[in-house]
Order: C-alpha cells, then structure tokens, then sequence
C-alpha cells in the first residue's frame, strides 16, 4: 500500500512488476487491424518456464523462483498501429485470468487480478472493455495520445473480429 497525501494507505490496483510481459509467440498470433490499434488474438500458455526465463530480473539474487504455474487460454494484446508498441494485454486465462497495464515509458507492467466470481467469462468481459472502456485504459497505462484517436474511432467491426477469434480458437 502506499500513502495517499492525507496520510491513509491507498488500494493499489494489482502488482506492478518493474519487467515488460513475457512476449508474444507470433506462430500462435492472429492480427486484427482496427484503425489506430491492432488487437492481437493468442493461444497462449503460461507455465513455470516461461515466467522465470521471461518475465523476472535474473540479476537479483532475492527474486523468487515461480513454481506450479500451468494455466492459459485466449490473450488479447492491444497494439498502437503505428509503432507496434503494446498498451493492454487481457490474459483470458482457464485458472487465473489477468489483464496488463503495459507501462512501456518505465518498462515496467501492472498486473491486475479478473475476479471471474463477480464479472462472469473473461473473454465476455474483455470484448466489452474493448467495446467500452478502451480510451480510458489507455490513458491509464500512459498512451493518452493513442487514447485520444481510439475515442474518436468506431472499432465496432474490428471488435466483432476479435470475438469470431475468439470464438474460432475455443473450437479448435
């Protein structure tokens, strides 16, 4: 927790980790372009392996070694079209679904844990942050420029593509 100006500890929303997300595998990657972004559907797997060799600083010795970790499902990753640059990823994961704030000025990523108790399928509730709540979660990982053109774009069609996907890739 941290301490707000008046003194009180303030809710910090999920964990940041001062690493960029463990990247995509491009083989297991289909592009959906939509006009500023490019939303990116994956069939990703999280496992022990690819936590400890991607996502953690190997230089510090008191860095915990993950062990147990075998989860996965779809991954949407939200893109700038222009430079190719990650802003959200939303890891609709079997076990433990998440979502990232890709803080890339700081090289750093917010984890945020999905309750899928209180907000129901991850994947559901993803094409509706997608569908919603874009401008604002990207003003909040640090991409308000990119923010600004996604508020003024219709990405109805290419959201609607990300759900084909999605629904394509359960199938499979």
């Amino acid at each position: 927790m941290t301490q707000t100006p008046s003194g009180v500890e303030a809710y910090l929303l999920g964990r940041t980790y001062a690493v960029m997300p463990i990247p995509m595998v491009p083989e297991h990657c289909v592009e959906v372009p939509a006009g500023p972004l490019t939303f990116v559907v994956e069939a990703r797997r999280l496992s022990d392996e690819a936590i400890n060799e991607n996502a953690f600083d190997r230089g510090r010795p008191d860095q915990t070694v993950v062990s147990g970790i075998d989860d996965g499902g779809a991954c949407v990753h939200v893109l700038d079209a222009e430079d190719g640059l990650e802003w959200l990823r939303f890891d609709c994961f079997d076990n433990e679904p998440h979502y990232h704030y890709v803080r890339n000025g700081e090289s750093a990523n917010q984890v945020v844990r999905f309750d899928q108790f209180a907000e129901g399928d991850p994947e559901t509730w993803t094409l509706q942050r997608l569908r919603t709540s874009l401008p604002a979660m990207l003003r909040y990982a640090g991409a308000a420029a990119l923010a600004e053109t996604v508020a003024e774009a219709d990405l109805t069609a290419a959201v609607d593509e990300v759900a084909r996907v999605l629904l394509r890739s359960r199938a499979d």
